[in-house]
């Protein structure tokens, strides 16, 4: 079942993250033009890119949990036995599930308080709840993502992220 779920949350933040990027890019383009064809400034459009980057920020923590492209101290694993840097990778991936379940506990608590004052974004003029709500979705995410990686270290097997093949030529 976690498999099933890890595939529908790669779409999704795959879905997400490109269409924000395009978003940014698209009304930055448009700012630009605006500003400097037309000489009339889009008010919303600084709000809209800056929520759209921090949006994409926070979904693609999850993404750096499923190929393991977070920071970590991986000289430790050299100088330790094989037994040894499987009981600090589980302890590590435990101490991130630890910060993600943080991350849906008090992101949802924020997302209620600000909801609850009615607290509106300056520009647009929509509810700040609705765009804190990428807190504990992000939380949600890496959950997913940490217990995935749970799975095989448990099992006795090694995590191998999903290789990416990008080609730079």
């Amino acid at each position: 079942m976690i498999v099933w779920l890890n595939r529908i949350v790669d779409w999704i933040e795959g879905v997400l993250v490109t269409g924000l990027v395009l978003v940014a890019t698209l009304v930055a383009i448009l700012q630009v033009i605006a500003r400097y064809v037309f000489n009339h400034s889009l008010f919303w459009s600084e709000e809209l890119i800056l929520y759209s980057l921090i949006t994409m920020s926070f979904l693609t923590m999850g993404m750096g949990v499923r190929y393991a492209s977070h920071i970590s101290v991986e000289a430790v694993y050299a100088f330790t036995g094989s037994r040894t840097g499987k009981i600090l990778q589980i302890g590590a991936a435990c101490l991130g599930l630890v910060f993600a379940a943080m991350l849906v506990w008090y992101g949802g608590k924020l997302v209620m308080n600000t909801t609850r004052m009615g607290q509106l974004s300056p520009a647009m003029r929509i509810p700040v709840g609705y765009i804190y709500a990428v807190i504990p979705s992000a939380g949600v995410f890496m959950m997913l993502r940490y217990l995935l990686v749970l799975r095989d270290l448990v099992a006795g097997r090694v995590y191998e992220p999903p290789q990416v093949d990008i080609k730079t030529s």
